[in-house]
């Protein structure tokens, strides 16, 4: 089950004038700050707000790091922009197997490690109207590292 929305994902070019943008324009902090190699990207998490269940809504801003990562090829074709929309859930590889059984095509055959250690897998745009989806399991709160 799918119970909020976990991040928004913004590609971008600069990933600290784009943080400055969101900071001086709407006061939104960096929580977090990581490179994920393995996705390629630099990135930043500002948290919008707490939910209900224990996690948080997110922007998560996405500089790429090399030409031929997803975003960095995503940028060339569209530039700047909503790159995609990620849900929480309690439990990543059942909700993308209940998805899965549905008809729509998951990304990846087991999830792989997202933005603070969580657990992630992608749903494929062209089955979600457009949309780039994510499955996001947090990782444990004594397991987060700032």
């Amino acid at each position: 089950m799918l119970t909020r929305i976990d991040h928004i994902g913004i590609a971008c070019f600069d990933l600290d004038k784009t943080v400055e943008f969101y900071r001086a324009t709407y006061g939104f902090e960096v929580f977090h700050t990581e490179v994920n190699e393995e996705q390629g990207v630099r990135e930043a998490m500002l948290k919008i707000n707490e939910t209900s269940d224990g996690g948080a809504s997110y922007l998560q801003l996405l500089e790429p790091t090399r030409e031929d990562s997803a975003v960095g090829k995503w940028l060339a074709k569209n530039g700047e922009g909503v790159h995609h929309i990620a849900f929480g859930t309690a439990d990543v590889d059942g909700a993308a197997e209940d998805i899965r059984r549905k008809g729509v095509r998951v990304l990846y055959d087991e999830p792989r490690r997202g933005s603070m250690g969580s657990r992630i897998t992608f749903l494929h745009p062209k089955d979600c109207h457009g949309v780039l989806t994510e499955l996001v399991t947090a990782a444990p709160p004594d397991a987060t590292d700032h």
